[in-house]
């Protein structure tokens, strides 16, 4: 995913995304131990997982999506779906641009 995906990043989170063979969509999440300690991580990616969770409909399917955030920020659930929507939208856009994907 590092190395072969797309990336984007905004001010709140960087999210990698590579096609894949599915039907659906999968979601990682990459919390580094810089956030605090393991409360604090195991938070914001609870807050990422439900964030996908809800948007999953809205997101291509097909794809994986990785999501690593920032040090530092405040995350909360309605900023977290913000950010994976639009840089999702632009990561995808621009790959089926490009001929990475066929449109089904």
């Amino acid at each position: 995913m590092f190395e072969q995906g797309r990336r984007k990043s905004d001010s709140l989170v960087t999210l990698f995304v590579l096609p894949n063979e599915l039907d659906f969509a999968r979601l990682g999440v990459a919390v580094a131990t810089r956030h605090g300690n393991a409360v604090r991580r195991n938070r914001v990616k609870r807050l990422a997982r439900e964030a996908f969770r809800l948007m999953r409909n809205e997101l291509p399917a097909g794809w994986d999506y990785m999501v690593v955030p920032r040090v530092g920020r405040e995350f909360t659930l309605e900023n977290l779906q913000r950010s994976i929507r639009n840089l999702s939208a632009a990561l995808t856009t621009a790959a089926q641009d490009k001929g990475k994907i066929k449109n089904t």
